[in-house]
């Protein structure tokens, strides 16, 4: 049989009034009242009707996750798992319900924003940006709609977060460097996202402390299939490349693939990294040597700070814009070059 508010009254001798205020973190209950509701809470069992806590509060208890991409995009690339996973362990420990927003590949990002907005089925957005998407930002100001970004957001004011993409690939530069490689091909993500941008940044700055530039560069879109394109145009190109970076894991996979069909071995022949740390990247054949960001840490901050600001509590401490840091974790895909052999 279901557990009530009545019987949690009743096993800790209080008015079901009492009880409600617990559950909403009143201060009109003393330490030692609250206690006792919380200690026999546990003991029942008891789980709160989170649509009844939402109509009273005039709430949903649902935020809205917008994702400029498609399904196919979103469902393909193990990064959003991830990311989810952060998301949805901070949403299911507030009782709150997740709604996700895709493109479709038809309307434009603006009018996917702007639905989310107008229909007033969320408290609250996380939403994946650009540097790009200022004006869906601010479209998200003007409606005075709790949100949080994940990604590059320069405008003031707003709650954003992400990793430090430039030092990532600067890490990882270095690393083909002191290997002794010197003519390194670059398959860079979308260059619409600054993501993109900026880890290619980061690439071609530590290069060019080195006396050196990228020996050839190809432009994909965070896929394994632009990454399997990318590397067979670089190693066709140019025969002397030695190693190849890749601006996210999938692609770098891709590289491996594409690589291997074309008779070179890894890292003998060709050495291979990638930026992410994806789960398969630390299972594959060779493991893939790549940068790590904290993807799912970034979910989680996300939605935890949101929901701070949906239940009108403090905001952690910090600046707007938090930047999270990435490491650099060396496994069997890269080694030294082959004439250095």
């Amino acid at each position: 049989m279901r557990v009530t508010i009545s019987d949690v009254a009743k096993r800790a001798r209080v008015s079901t009034a009492t009880v409600s205020y617990v559950l909403n973190n009143s201060s009109r209950v003393s330490d030692e009242t609250r206690a006792r509701v919380l200690q026999a809470i546990k003991e029942l069992g008891y789980q709160p009707n989170a649509l009844a806590r939402g109509l009273v509060k005039n709430q949903t208890r649902t935020v809205g996750l917008v994702i400029p991409h498609t399904a196919e995009y979103v469902f393909s690339d193990p990064y959003f798992a991830e990311l989810l996973k952060g998301i949805c362990t901070v949403v299911t420990q507030e009782d709150y319900f997740l709604l996700l927003s895709l493109l479709t590949g038809v309307e434009d990002f603006g009018r996917v924003v702007m639905s989310v907005i107008n229909q007033r089925r969320v408290d609250g957005i996380i939403m994946v940006c650009t540097a790009r998407d200022s004006e869906e930002v601010a479209r998200l100001q003007a409606a005075n709609i709790p949100f949080t970004l994940i990604g590059t957001c320069y405008l003031p004011d707003v709650i954003s977060l992400d990793v430090d993409n430039e030092r990532g690939s600067y890490l990882a530069a270095q690393h083909l460097l002191e290997l002794g490689h010197r003519q390194i091909g670059y398959i860079t993500g979308d260059m619409r996202s600054e993501n993109a941008v900026q880890r290619y940044h980061g690439f071609q700055r530590a290069l060019a402390e080195a006396g050196l530039h990228v020996a050839d560069v190809y432009t994909g879109d965070f896929t394994q299939v632009s990454g399997m394109l990318g590397a067979r145009l670089l190693l066709s190109n140019n025969q002397g490349i030695t190693a190849i970076a890749c601006a996210s894991d999938l692609m770098a996979h891709g590289a491996i693939s594409a690589a291997r069909d074309m008779g070179y071995r890894i890292p003998e022949d060709l050495s291979i990294v990638g930026f992410d740390d994806i789960p398969l990247s630390q299972e594959s054949d060779p493991k893939l040597t790549t940068v790590r960001q904290p993807i799912s840490r970034l979910g989680y901050l996300a939605a935890e700070r949101l929901i701070a600001m949906i239940e009108d509590r403090d905001v952690p401490e910090g600046e707007d814009r938090q930047i999270l840091q990435t490491q650099l974790v060396v496994r069997n895909s890269t080694g030294v070059p082959r004439e250095h052999k």
